[in-house]
This record gives structure tokens, sequence and C-alpha cells, in this order.
């Protein structure tokens, strides 16, 4: 059994609040997301961990039992971050947060230039979730991380990267896969793919919510990785948009990606909280600002 410490501190937020929006909110994730994270656990551990009523949330008893040693193992995870970040103070490093591809095409030219011009900078690459990007930022977990919109920016101060087209995932077999872009509305009657653990505004964004006419995305099964994304479209479950640097990173011989022309683009930041005063942050912060100003 593998249990992520995000998932049980997820269900620790749900046993304070006894309430999935409220916990949702504290979260920064939907309570839909949310409410199959907690699927999920109770899947992997294989018993119920709440009493779920139209009214009301209720630790059931195996749920009550299971408090402490979730407990246990969010503040162990917490305390190992906060030991390795205090480890070795005499080296300069920066924890970067990222998710998917990163930078894009800009990151590797972004890593070999702090190897270059920064040396004895210590670096710690840390893959994020979709809903974990801000959220890793304001809980210390990164000094940086390269986020793509929507993000919210308060506590943090943000630099433009990079903006890209926005793709549409579609299955090998679809009648537009062999298109080269297409319209947004030549697909808007599809089914889509929603965000399993992004915030509203981030699963509203890469559905296109809502649409011009008013109108919401028809959705299908929820995803959390890249990978989930494109097996899911292979299979014709759904069709999801994603950024145009994706498939330079990720390939799958069931799907396409298709440029889709009348959707304003997408961007990436490099965000770091407000009250970083890391010179290592600052160093780093100023070599990717130039290396976008170039």
């Amino acid at each position: 059994m593998d249990i992520h410490p995000r998932v049980l501190r997820y269900f620790l937020t749900v046993a304070e609040e006894l309430h999935f929006r409220r916990a949702a909110e504290r979260l920064f994730i939907t309570s839909p997301a949310l409410s199959q994270q907690i699927r999920h656990l109770e899947h992997d551990l294989g018993f119920e961990v709440l009493k779920r009523t139209s009214r009301s949330v209720e630790l059931t008893d195996k749920g009550a039992e299971l408090v402490p040693h979730a407990r246990a193992v969010v503040d162990a995870s917490d305390a190992l971050a906060a030991w390795a970040a205090g480890s070795d103070r005499a080296t300069p490093r920066i924890r970067i947060g990222f998710m998917a591809t990163g930078a894009g095409e800009l990151t590797q030219r972004i890593l070999n230039a702090a190897a270059m011009h920064l040396p004895t900078l210590g670096i710690e690459l840390k893959h994020l979730d979709w809903g974990d990007q801000t959220r890793a930022l304001l809980e210390d977990r990164v000094d940086v991380v390269f986020t793509r919109e929507p993000t919210p920016l308060d506590q943090l101060r943000h630099l433009e990267v990079l903006s890209e087209h926005r793709v549409v995932v579609l299955p090998r077999s679809h009648p537009l896969a062999d298109r080269k872009t297409v319209a947004f509305h030549e697909i808007a009657h599809e089914v889509f793919l929603p965000s399993a653990t992004g915030s509203a505004e981030w699963t509203d964004y890469w559905l296109v919510n809502p649409r011009p006419d008013g109108s919401r995305a028809r959705t299908g099964p929820a995803i959390s990785t890249v990978e989930e994304m494109l097996e899911q479209c292979a299979a014709g479950y759904g069709i999801a948009t994603t950024a145009e640097s994706v498939p330079q990173f990720y390939a799958h011989p069931g799907v396409r990606f298709v440029v889709i022309e009348d959707l304003a683009p997408t961007h990436v930041l490099l965000c770091a909280r407000a009250d970083n005063t890391n010179p290592a942050v600052t160093a780093f912060e100023q070599l990717v600002s130039e290396i976008v100003d170039a």
C-alpha cells in the first residue's frame, strides 16, 4: 500500500471540517476532486473512512481510528521536509517546483544556464500535481515554481516565462485528428476530461467554462496527470485541452494534438513567495528573467 501524505492531509482536513466544500476551500481544490481523492483513499484502504449523506459528513469508526495514524504520517512528512531544508545551510540551494512540461521548451535552457552561471547553487527539482503548485509555495515545500495560469497570485511575486497555444487532445480515430487547427466551436459539444485535483478556477479554464453561449462542458472521468489524460483520450472516454508544448515531452500513439486557433494562449509563470528574501531565489529569478528577455 502506497498512500501519499498529500491524500492523508486531504482526509484530515475533511475530518476537521466535516464538510467537503469548506475542506475543499481550505485545500484550494474543488469539492468533487476532494471527494474523488477520499474515495481513492478508501479504495486503497479497503474500508470507508467517512459517512456521507446529503446533509452531513461523519467519520466512520475506522475513519476515527485513521486520524492519529494520518496525523503522524503528515507530521513526519512535514518534519522531514523541514529537516531537509535546513540540513545544509552552508550550501546555497533552491527547490524548484514544476508540473508536466515545466517551462516548456525553455526548461532545459534555464537549467543549463543555472549550472553554468550559478555553479555553487544546489538545485532540487520537485514534481507537483496540478492542484499543488501554489500550495507547495505557501507551505514552504518549494522555493519557486513554474506554474500555468490560472494561478492565484495572492502573497506571490511572478514573472511570465512562456506563452503558447492551447491544443486539444483527440483520439487518433477522431474525425478532426488530422487537422492542423480547429475552431473551438467544432469541439465544444464533446465530452471533456476535468482535473481531479485542480482548483475550480483551474478546472474551468481548461474545460473552457463557461462557453460563449453560457453553457458548460459535458464532463467525463476526472484526471490527475498528463499520463491519465493521454490514456483516457486514447480510449475514447473524452477529450482535453492542454498546452502546445505537451507533445514535445509526452507521446502516445493513440492520440493527436491539434491547435485550437481561437482560444487565448496559455502562459507559464515563475512564482515565488512575496516575502522570500533568499539570495539563491533572487539570483535564479534574475537568471530566468534574462533568458526570457534575451
